[in-house]
Formats: structure tokens, sequence, C-alpha cells
């Protein structure tokens, strides 16, 4: 009998112990339980109206103007809005939402936050060229502090792309062509938006985009056709979203282009397989703008309605402006060709992160104008935006060591379009969202401020658009010809680049160069300061001009930033994270190619049937992870703990980096390997680490890199993602071209 009783009692606890391991992880969280609880309560209308997002700005019947929004909203047709309004008028709408809606649930207002709020800081490629982690972080945690405090609690970034063609004009959104810096970018703007956690008032949800590929459109054209192999996709292209998954990123936005020659927004394979399935994202997808709807001109979808079933079955969740949702799903359903279960999953998505945001226990936390005005410019948001920006300008050449200025020049001459401009977003870049054109500091004001014993001389000289008039340059000359230093301020306008401004030609535009050449024959020293959210072929200017600094555009504070940088008050560390093309035919062009099987040995080798251009070098004009500083660096001593390791060992790299010259300066110490002997053919050359060091003066520090099997993983020949056996070089250096080598062999 007391065996028996042991008997049940081991059972029992058996079982109590499996119930436990099993238990769906979600019932602990007191947010499911609540979702439940409304998701009782809804009507399917009302579920599809979680799914809606429109514009506050909506008025598609101008007779009746934003009452028809007022009137969607009232009837839970509506769950997000782009937040592009004062916080009266989003304050009027939650209000409406949580009183006069049946259900009483909270609106999510969004907006795109690329690179700053009220605060504009660098443009993201810039920000990628600061190798910075810690500032990339701190720049969207001051963004997230400012949206929110305006009524924004969910941004359309951050854009992890890579891309190799900068061609395509939304380059300046991303982090460049580089898988593994992308990803480590990607993981430090989630950790910047969404803070240590949402709903803590200051924190906003983060949306990776644009899934998936978007970054590699066939000609670097907008909007155009994606085609990659799945190896290259899962290589190249999908590791930044895994990593912003693996942060904790929100929600997915999806991309406007094909891969695969299917649609992203009706790819299952994407979405639900890949996304959901093999990286578990628990958070929701929204359509690009109309995305949904462009299932129709692509030609999948004979209609708006088969777009919509083809979306929401393939994984979608919330749809961007085009209203196909809200027109179609309610008969879909009725006809049997989208289950309400779906529907269900969705919304249920959706509530979970408006319950997560705090929106239920509070609809107008984050909708303030008191809040909003005591948050927005504050002095350490500038300075930080300041210092920022210094770090992403990248000293592209400095003959004779020009740079730093001196203060000893009497007259310096400023010339260019771009050199006092607050127009056209300039100096701040395109999506400046809440940007106020008087709080911009330009170049001039900068040179002013930081060389106040100098005369500083403006000209026009030529537009950064279109051909100026021939009597602008000799203007410029004349000028040019009184001054004892030239400063260029040259490059592309601020809407040249972004969404929907990719160029067939990334050369200086207008007439710039011709503007160049002639300030050159003046004998004058010229520093060349370029704004730009590209990489531009500068080949034909390059050689006449002293010194070259790529300030991309700089924000809100860019003026200044460029000032301390010219004077020396800010020692220049910043690295290219694109290649730039000797010649626009180059393009793509990108530093981790693959292996070809008529390899050219260098520059000097003039060879009949190897991998080049006749007309052209093969060299990049300025590669990937280059960049000058006023100091010099020295490697040495590069080790490695073990020439051989196995599938469970790691493996120790060091390398002695030592400041040889007259000025402390900053280093990005840069790791990459090349596979030699793969089943497949495998890059030159990748990037596996990095790290950004201070040096003072003759200063001499260790660094260290661990390298584990894993890092060396890639998709076989069979689509295994793993790492094969053999040989492996290393290489570390200041830049991808160059560096110390070492050898070590994987088991």
């Amino acid at each position: 009998m007391k065996a028996y009783k042991l008997v049940i009692l081991i059972g029992t606890l058996f079982l109590g112990l499996m119930s436990m391991r099993y238990k769906p992880k979600n019932d602990s969280d007191p947010i499911v339980a609540r979702v439940d609880s409304i998701m009782k309560q809804m009507s399917l209308e009302e579920k599809v109206g979680q799914l809606n997002h429109l514009t506050s700005g909506y008025k598609p019947d101008t007779a009746s103007g934003g009452k028809v929004l007022e009137k969607q909203i009232a009837e839970g047709r509506v769950g997000a809005l782009t937040a592009s309004s004062s916080v009266a008028n989003l304050i009027k709408y939650q209000k409406i939402a949580v009183e006069e809606s049946r259900l009483h649930i909270p609106l999510l207002f969004a907006e795109d936050v690329l690179h700053g709020f009220r605060t504009i800081f660098p443009v993201p490629i810039a920000q990628a060229s600061s190798w910075d982690m810690e500032a990339i972080e701190k720049a969207d945690r001051i963004a997230a502090i400012e949206a929110s405090s305006a009524g924004v609690n969910w941004t359309f970034a951050p854009m992890v792309d890579i891309s190799r063609d900068p061609r395509w004009g939304r380059v300046m959104e991303g982090a460049g062509e580089d898988t593994y810096l992308g990803s480590c970018i990607a993981r430090a703007r989630v950790r910047g938006f969404q803070g240590d956690s949402l709903g803590n008032g200051t924190s906003i949800m983060a949306c990776v985009k644009h899934f998936a590929a978007y970054g590699a459109p066939e000609g670097g054209r907008e909007y155009s056709t994606v085609d990659v192999s799945d190896r290259v996709l899962r290589e190249v292209y999908l590791p930044p979203y895994r990593a912003a998954i693996d942060a904790g990123v929100a929600t997915i936005m999806n991309s406007f282009n094909v891969v695969d020659r299917i649609p992203t927004s009706c790819s299952k394979y994407l979405m639900t397989d890949i996304a959901r399935g093999e990286w578990g994202f628990k958070g929701y997808f929204v359509s690009d703008a109309y995305s949904y709807f462009e299932l129709v001109p692509f030609g999948v979808a004979a209609n708006t309605k088969e777009a919509a079933a083809l979306s929401i079955n393939a994984g979608g969740d919330m749809d961007l402006w085009s209203e196909i949702f809200i027109q179609n799903l309610p008969q879909l359903v009725k006809e049997g060709k989208v289950s309400e279960k779906q529907i269900n999953a969705s919304v249920k998505r959706i509530l979970y992160y408006k319950f997560k945001m705090g929106l239920f226990d509070d609809p107008y936390r984050y909708l303030s104008q008191k809040r909003k005005d005591e948050t927005l410019s504050k002095p350490e948001f500038k300075n930080a935006s300041r210092e920022i920006a210094r770090k992403t300008m990248v000293l592209l050449k400095n003959d004779k060591q020009l740079l730093p200025l001196s203060n000893n020049y009497k007259t310096i001459a400023l010339i260019g379009s771009l050199a006092d401009s607050r127009e056209n977003n300039n100096m701040v870049g395109n999506w400046s969202c809440d940007s106020k054109r008087n709080d911009i500091v330009t170049l001039y004001d900068g040179l002013k401020e930081i060389f106040p014993g100098s005369h500083i001389v403006k000209s026009e000289g030529s537009k950064a658009y279109g051909i100026c008039p021939e009597n602008l340059i000799s203007a410029a000359v004349s000028v040019a010809q009184q001054a004892d230093l030239v400063i260029l301020a040259i490059g592309e306008e601020g809407y040249s680049s972004g969404e929907c401004a990719s160029r067939v030609d990334i050369s200086l535009p207008g007439n710039q160069e011709a503007l160049i050449e002639a300030v050159a024959a003046t004998g004058k020293p010229v520093v060349a300061v370029i704004f730009a959210g590209r990489p531009m072929v500068l080949t034909p200017v390059i050689d006449k001009l002293q010194a070259v600094l790529y300030v991309w555009q700089p924000g809100t504070m860019g003026g200044l930033a460029i000032a301390d940088v010219l004077s020396g008050a800010y020692n220049p560390s910043g690295k290219l994270t694109m290649t730039f093309p000797r010649h626009q035919g180059q393009v793509p062009i990108y530093y981790n190619q693959l292996s070809v099987g008529r390899p050219r040995l260098g520059p000097e080798d003039k060879r009949w049937g190897v991998a080049k251009w006749s007309d052209e070098l093969n060299e990049p004009l300025f590669p990937f992870g280059f960049g000058l500083s006023y100091t010099s660096f020295s490697y040495s001593n590069l080790k490695l703990s073990k020439n051989r390791i196995n599938r469970t060992d790691s493996l120790l790299i060091s390398v002695d980096v030592r400041n040889t010259g007259e000025k402390d300066g900053e280093e990005v110490v840069q790791l990459y390997t090349h596979d030699v002997l793969g089943s497949v053919v495998r890059p030159v050359k990748e990037l596996k680490g990095f790290k950004k060091i201070m040096l003072r003066k003759g200063e001499l520090k260790t660094v260290s890199f661990t390298i584990h099997p894993a890092d060396l993983a890639f998709y076989t020949i069979d689509m295994s993602h793993k790492a094969e056996s053999g040989d492996f070089k290393v290489f570390v250096g200041g830049c991808s071209d160059g560096g110390l080598e070492a050898v070590f062999a994987l088991e």
C-alpha cells in the first residue's frame, strides 16, 4: 500500500513538473490575459480596424475634410496614425478613440524618426562612419526622448538594409555595405529607440526596415527589382534584421521590392517561415506606404481584394495608408478566403504592444504640450549632436598636413552654395522630422565662432545642383585670390539623397568640378568640405585639392562640428562604411567581393585575360574602412593564441597599436578573415570585429579579439549554416586594404 502511494506521489510530481515545463510562456505574462479579454468583445470589423493605419492628415473627401478621420476613429476603424500633427490634434484623436469608440482602444502614433526628432543628428550613413556603437545608441536615445515628448510612440526606423550601390538614394538611411557592421549598428539603434523597457514614457517602439534586401535594387533605382540567391540573401542581407529581432525590436516594415520574384509584402517565406518561424519574431509587421496595395501593379493580384488576402495570409499585420484591409478583410472572411484566426493573430500582436507601451493604462502618457516644450532642443541634446557629428566625419586627404588649420589665416574664402545654407535640408539631410530652420548651425556660423580672428568672406561660386552662370565662378575666383586659404563647401543637397532620390550620375552635381578647377588654379591652399548622403565619385577633382573632409549631412550642430575638426579641436576618427568608386562604372563595388578564377594581381598586373576593366583600375578611390587622422598609427606584433583550433575552441588574436604621430587620436582597429578553401566560393575578406580606441601621442595599446568557430560559419554547398574545416587568413589593420596577416586552421 505504501509503495502504491509512493508511485502515485511520484507520478503526480512528474505530471506537475511536465505541466510546468510545457506551460506556454505567455501564460505568465499578464498582458496576454488582458489582450484576450478585449478580443472576446471585438467584432470582426473592430478587429480589422486595428490593422488599419492612416495618416493624421487623412482627407479622402475634401468636402468633409478631417471629419472623415474622426468618424472612422469613433467607429473603431483605425488602429494607428502617422503623427505628423500637433500635440493638440493627437490629443483630440486619442480622446475620440478612448472615449467615443465602443471598446475605448487607444491609438498608436508613428513617425519617421530616422536620425533625430527636433535635434537632428548626422544621417545614418554618417553615424555608421563613426564606428562608435555608444554614440549611435545615444543619438537614437535622445531622438526617442524628444519624439515621445511630442506624442510619438513608434518610429519607422532603423533602416538596416545593406547596400553596395551608392546610386541608390537610401544609402543615407543605412549603415553601408558590410553585414557584420550593419548588424552591430542594428542592435545599437534598437536599444537606443526602445531603451531599457518599452512603456517607460521615453522609449518608443522601433521598426526595422525594409524587409528584405531592399538595398540591392537593380541599377540602384528606387523601388526596382531585387534578384539575389537564397545564399546571398541569408549571408549578406538578412543578418541585420535578425540582429534587430534578437535585440527585441517591436515591429518590422515590409519593403517595396520583390525577392525571388515574390513581392515581400506577400512573402510567406520571409515573414512567416524565416522571421517568425526560424527567428522567433513576436512583434508585428507593417506594410511600407501602400505596399500591400502595390501587389496589384506588381501583377500578382488582380485587385485590392486579392492583394489584401495575399498580404495577411502570408503573415502581414498592419496596412499603412492603403486601406485595403479595412475595405476587404471582413468580406474575405465571409467568403472563407481569409480565416478570422489569422486576423485574430495579427490583432493580438498589435494590442499586445499597445498594452506594452502603457497606452491602455494612460492613453495620454505621450501627449503633453508642456513636456514637449520642456524637452525639445535641450542644450545637452544639441551638445550631443555636435559631439557625435565630429565622430562621423572622414578625412580623405591631407597633403602636407594642411589640416588642422592654424589661427594664422587672416582671410578665409568660404566658397560654395552649401557654406551657409539652411535650405533643402542641406545641413541636416533628408528625413529631418521636426527640425527647425533657425536651430541649424551652418559651416559659416561655425567658422566665425571657432576662428574669430579670421575674416571670412563668402562666395556662392556654384550651386549643388544645375549649371550656374560663369560669372558666379569668376566672382569666387576673385574672392579666392584675395584670401590666404580657400574652403570649398561642395557636394549634394539634402534632398539629393533619401527615398526616391536615386542617381545615375554620382559625381559632383552641376558645374562644381569647374568651380574646383578654377579655384585651384589660383594656387591658394584649398580645403574641400563635402556634404553628401552617399559616396560620390571624386576622381576628377581629388588631385586639385590639398585636403578633403567628408562631412556627410551632419545635423543641427553640423557647422560647429565641422569647425571643430578643421581647427583640430577634434582629431577626425571616422572611417568609411561604403567603398568610394573611382568611376561610377565600377558600381556596385565593395570590399568583400568573391574570389574569382582569374584574379588580377594588383594594379600593376597588365596581363590579358584577368578580371579587370580595360579603361579603369579595379581598385576603388577610397576603400571600405578608410579614414585619415591628424596623427599616425603603426601596427605590430600580431599574435594568434593557437595556429589550430577545434570546434569547441576559441582563438585569441592580439595586435599592438601605437600612436606614432604628434597628436592624441582615435583609431578603429579592424579584424578581417578569409576562408581559403570552401565548398562554395568565399569572399576575399570579411569583417569579423572592430574596436575604436583612443591613443595619446606615443602611446601603445594591445588590442585583442576572440574568434569562435561559429563566427566563421556560412551557407555551405548544401545550404547548411556552419564553418568548414581548413585554413583561414587573418588581417588586422586600420582599413580593409592591407594590414598585418597571419594564418590558422580550423579542424
